[in-house]
């Protein structure tokens, strides 16, 4: 394992800490919910979905972060203004977990940000997300919702095949948050839906971070599903083991926080997590890293079990 030289700055969102050194927090999971096409949702327009299993699967990612000590956020992903205010609300009444506002529009996003601002939700919510070109009309939007937390998305148009392109943008980004008056930046390196692009991505975890210091994570969900070798030569049931190897290499390099995609991926998701934080923690303890908070790390959870 490996310490950075630069200060690594941890964030705080809705109780939930993500950032550091490795070793110092839990890896943040991030699990997404009513995305396009889940099948508990029955009209994407309106926003209509089956409350009761939604809760559920809420709940379930509850039990599994009490049960390996990994915090976690939601991500929820809406298709229209009406949608994603239908489930902003049902999101904050069910858990007390921070959640992600994802919209397939900018003017969606901004409707969403503006009603977290009408009921009071600023400090549990991170806008998803700020690219490079955001307009001024949207950065002027979150700032006036009064969210102190987004995902900044290390897209870089000029240069998307190198890991330096995705650390040069990260300096265009960060000023955009600024504009936003986002004070808790979480660096997205953007991986494109295409299984090999993955490793472009993971290396630009440990540059990010050792430039900037910022929390970074990676979306492992729409790289894993599109990988076309794996799905035409490995059984639905067995690829659970080469997402598990995907998330733990992200980890390793240090990454933040991971976006798995579908909250039905948690009950594999949460252990294989939990036991490389777990790995990466024993390894950081002869650098003279410790926890930042003692007991609350998984590897505290998995000795004791």
């Amino acid at each position: 394992m490996f310490q950075f030289k630069e200060k690594q700055k941890i964030v705080d969102i809705g109780g939930v800490k993500v950032g550091g050194q490795p070793g110092e927090v839990p890896t943040v999971i991030i699990s997404s919910i009513f995305y396009l096409g889940h099948k508990i949702v029955s009209d994407e327009k309106k926003g209509v979905f089956d409350k009761k299993k939604a809760e559920e699967l809420i709940k379930n990612n509850e039990r599994l972060s009490d049960l390996t000590g990994n915090p976690f956020m939601l991500e929820i992903v809406a298709q229209t203004e009406e949608a994603l205010i239908r489930l902003i609300d049902f999101t904050a009444e069910t858990t007390d977990a921070p959640f992600l506002l994802s919209a397939i529009s900018s003017n969606v996003l901004m409707s969403g940000a503006q009603h977290v601002a009408e009921v009071g939700l600023q400090d549990r919510i991170v806008y998803s997300s700020i690219p490079k070109g955001t307009t001024s009309k949207e950065l002027e939007a979150i700032k006036n919702s009064g969210i102190k937390a987004a995902i900044l998305l290390g897209r870089n148009p000029m240069d998307e095949t190198t890991a330096k392109g995705k650390v040069d943008v990260v300096k265009d980004i960060l000023k955009l948050s600024e504009k936003a008056k986002i004070e808790k930046p979480l660096i997205d390196v953007a991986t494109e839906g295409w299984g090999v692009d993955m490793g472009i991505a993971a290396r630009a975890i440990y540059l990010i971070k050792s430039t900037y210091g910022w929390p970074v994570g990676i979306g492992t969900g729409n790289v894993t599903t599109t990988f076309d070798w794996a799905r035409t030569n490995v059984a639905k049931c067995d690829r659970r083991a080469c997402y598990g190897a995907v998330h733990a290499i992200m980890q390793i390099l240090g990454a933040d926080f991971i976006m798995h995609g579908p909250i039905e991926q948690a009950n594999y998701v949460f252990p294989t997590i939990a036991m490389t934080d777990t790995y990466i923690l024993t390894a950081m303890g002869e650098l003279g890293i410790e926890p930042l908070e003692e007991g609350h790390h998984p590897l505290f959870n998995l000795i004791t079990y």
